[in-house]
């Protein structure tokens, strides 16, 4: 069993490192995950990007998501859809989850913001009256 395991690995790899003779276009890659889910073989969510070339699942667009706040502190839903490349509707669905879910962050008229933005605020403003 080991054997097989091991000549199939070896097999694998050298399939991996050989060049195509036939490249794939983007439209065919874009073609086959589209027929790859409809089949149910990729059994999780994908989200289209604008340009349709690429594909994104909910989580990692809710780890863009967070990733934006946690440098900035707060930001933009219009701006979001415009850094990862999705439409506003997704952008703005994983953001509210995103909202219900955790305490420390609120949306407030399209804009996520936490609630550390609000403590560095305070304290500029403490900072400027003193």
């Amino acid at each position: 069993m080991n054997e097989e395991l091991l000549e199939l690995q070896r097999q694998l790899e050298s399939a991996q490192l050989a060049k195509s003779s036939i490249p794939l276009s983007e439209r065919n890659v874009v073609e086959s995950v589209q027929k790859l889910h409809e089949l149910h073989i990729i059994n999780y969510d994908l989200l289209h990007t604008v340009t349709g070339k690429e594909y994104i699942t909910p989580e990692q667009l809710r780890l863009e998501i967070a990733a934006e706040i946690k440098k900035l502190g707060r930001v933009s839903l219009i701006d979001l859809a415009d850094i990862v490349g999705l439409d506003l509707y997704h952008v703005e669905k994983q953001a509210q989850l995103m909202v219900s879910d955790d305490p420390g962050l609120m949306l407030i008229q399209g804009e996520v913001i936490s609630n550390s933005y609000w403590d560095n605020v305070a304290e500029d403003v403490n900072e400027r009256l003193q």
